[in-house]
């Protein structure tokens, strides 16, 4: 009987729950395309994938290239384009795991403008201020992709910083004259009133070019091989549950976005996708050389670890 209880405690000690439980802080934007994380999350999906992870909000992706090479931070779930210009700077960053990549409808980022400003197409935005997440960022790059895809030069538009919560009442003081903004703050923003939609701007734009991706710094990767496969693993188990169970999905994103029921009942989720080739990172690393933001433009297949 003691021999029973002895294997019994043995097998209990080095069973993966309880060995390989990595503990991973996760810094994150509140913004949908994350609903793998947050349903990984809620539904103890990376718990049973031998992980201790915490999803810890920041108020912009440009800070998380600094808190993973402090390591406050072990994963960062980041805009595409923070990633690329890591590189481009010298940090040694790679990518892992895709969040979200563009599909149609793609009505999750939109061009809102002001109710009243008499924006009715791109040529009219010529002159004006727009309110953008971060100075520099995806939805920068996106707008003056499109801009210029109009026959708008982005550089007769004014281009502010202003943060996803801020956008409403900035745009409702008029201190800008549009916003280009993401779900949840964008459906929010319509449903005040505040600002019309002037486009779906990833209409417009290339199908299938990753959004927003999961990365770290290169050594860690290498020392947390068996951790990185989990972490993909248990985004794969969280696509397929967000897709068999859309309420479970929303609940989740209005908790870690922090999204009103009349907000939540209306969310798009994104086209959600965990796996991530380098020709992803083309559309960005593309508009990226041709608004001339990079000095040393890396190639793309040492961004990313399998």
């Amino acid at each position: 009987m003691k021999i029973i209880k002895a294997l019994c405690l043995v097998a209990a000690l080095i069973s993966p729950t309880v060995f390989a439980q990595t503990k991973m802080v996760v810094g994150y934007t509140a913004v949908t395309a994350f609903a793998a994380l947050y349903v990984a999350k809620e539904q103890k999906i990376f718990d049973k994938h031998g992980l201790d992870v915490t999803p810890q909000l920041v108020a912009l992706s440009g800070v998380l290239p600094a808190a993973l090479q402090s390591d406050s931070i072990q994963v960062g779930a980041s805009a595409t384009p923070v990633l690329i210009q890591a590189a481009d700077s010298g940090m040694d960053l790679v990518a892992f795991a895709n969040a979200s990549v563009n599909a149609r409808p793609a009505t999750e980022v939109g061009l809102i403008v002001r109710t009243g400003a008499n924006i009715r197409s791109a040529q009219d935005l010529a002159g004006k201020k727009i309110g953008v997440p971060g100075l520099n960022a995806a939805l920068h790059i996106m707008a003056r992709q499109w801009l210029a895809g109009k026959g708008v030069d982005p550089k007769k538009v004014s281009f502010t910083e202003i943060a996803f919560p801020q956008m409403n009442d900035v745009l409702k003081a008029g201190t800008v004259d549009a916003v280009m903004t993401a779900d949840p703050f964008l459906l929010r923003i319509l449903q005040a009133g505040t600002g019309s939609l002037l486009a779906y701007v990833m209409q417009e734009l290339p199908e299938g070019f990753s959004q927003v991706l999961y990365m770290t710094t290169r050594e860690w990767a290498g020392r947390n091989p068996v951790a990185l496969r989990a972490f993909r693993d248990a985004l794969k188990e969280a696509e397929r549950h967000a897709l068999a169970h859309p309420e479970q999905a929303r609940q989740a994103i209005g908790k870690y976005v922090r999204v009103p029921p009349e907000v939540l009942a209306s969310l798009q989720i994104p086209k959600l996708k965990t796996e991530i080739e380098p020709n992803e990172l083309a559309f960005f690393d593309k508009a990226m050389r041709e608004q001339n933001m990079l000095r040393n433009p890396p190639k793309l297949n040492t961004l990313i670890v399998k």
